[in-house]
């Protein structure tokens, strides 16, 4: 399965390099948008979190959160 996998890559790697720059861009760019945006919004999800879990224990253990500028 993983020979099919990357015989299939090696295709669509050639296909792309053989267009010109703008088709790549057109091509690539939808892929990389999408994944800097899940990346971005993982990043979000876990820092929110963090801070929330943060502030509980300040909160627990009664120590003074800092101010918000």
């Amino acid at each position: 399965m993983m020979t099919g996998i990357l015989s299939w890559w090696d295709g669509v790697e050639l296909w792309l390099t053989g267009r010109g720059f703008v088709l790549q861009v057109i091509v690539v760019m939808p892929v990389v948008l999408a994944l800097a945006y899940g990346l971005a919004v993982a990043v979000d999800g876990l820092l929110g979190r963090g801070i929330t879990a943060r502030r509980r224990l300040a909160q627990r253990f009664g120590r003074r959160e800092e101010k918000e500028l």
